[in-house]
């Protein structure tokens, strides 16, 4: 009789045989051409300057660049010129950083040239991330900002929890106009 061969027996892989594919991350590409796009999230609405497309730049080339921080926030401070008339009641936030890794941060960067842009109050670092999870994080605000007319800013748009977080914690205010910078649905 023959002998039987277990299913499933170990085997033993060095570096050089292991599959490379798997679990890999799949990497997203952005090609910079302007799509505006408005979305519905919860209770409230964002407004997306650019998709993510099938080629083109990866969003890891994108965050390091200062030319495609240049490109989201002059499309940034068009509309929101287009849209309203900011003055002293108006600021500018950003979503808390989370997962960094380098000294060059993409979404202050936007930011600091959307303030000057429109000549507003940009408040870094003003929301911090409690824990780490990509679902459901919970923020806190860290400094208090005394402008009723808040611009929230999130470089990338995923699921969306980011930026709901983030809203939640300035939904008292008397306008919160939600800006991403790349959509990633």
């Amino acid at each position: 009789m023959p002998k039987k061969v277990r299913k499933g027996r170990k085997v033993r892989m060095d570096e050089w045989d292991k599959p490379t594919l798997g679990w890999k991350k799949r990497e997203r590409f952005c090609n910079m051409q302007p799509k505006v796009r408005i979305h519905r999230k919860g209770g409230f609405y964002y407004i997306s300057l650019f998709a993510s497309t099938k080629d083109g730049m990866s969003f890891t080339e994108i965050k390091n660049s200062g030319e495609c921080a240049e490109a989201i926030s002059n499309a940034a401070t068009e509309l929101i010129l287009s849209m309203v008339r900011p003055d002293d009641e108006w600021c500018i936030v950003t979503t808390p950083k989370r997962r960094h890794f380098t000294e060059y941060h993409f979404a202050t960067d936007i930011c600091k040239k959307i303030a000057r842009g429109l000549n507003i109050k940009f408040y870094e670092s003003a929301i911090q991330c409690l824990n780490k999870t990509r679902i459901n994080p919970e923020f806190h605000l860290l400094r208090p900002i005394s402008e009723q007319r808040i611009i929230l800013f999130d470089d990338i748009c995923t699921t969306g929890s980011t930026i709901t977080a983030a809203y939640d914690l300035l939904r008292d205010r008397k306008q919160v106009l939600c800006i991403v910078g790349i959509n990633n649905h």
